[in-house]
């Protein structure tokens, strides 16, 4: 019984990570797309012309890549690591009991 048990609760896991996946994906790309925005914003601000669409993919596409590499950087890395060990230390720090 207790093998089910763990099973169904696996199953459970994994399927709430699957959620959170697809989640933080949605996340990520709406952060993306305001990092397209910024792009386009301020090449507009160089201009008086109105942006055309056949100039705002090459644009956006540029900024993208910028963003990714940056991240992709070692000192970027270090530093998500770095803060991802600090968030996963505070969310299971146990509350001190006082007396």
């Amino acid at each position: 019984m207790a093998e089910k048990s763990n099973s169904e609760s696996y199953a459970q896991m994994m399927k709430e990570s699957r959620e959170e996946l697809v989640s933080l994906k949605e996340q990520l790309q709406n952060l993306m797309v305001k990092f397209g925005l910024r792009a386009l914003k301020l090449y507009q601000t160089g201009t008086n012309e109105p942006l055309k669409p056949s100039e705002m993919s090459p644009l956006v596409k540029y900024e993208l890549d910028n963003a990714i590499h940056d991240l992709s950087e070692p000192a970027s890395i270090d530093s998500i690591i770095k803060q991802t060990k600090i968030e996963w230390t505070k969310q299971h720090e146990k509350p001190e009991v006082r007396p």
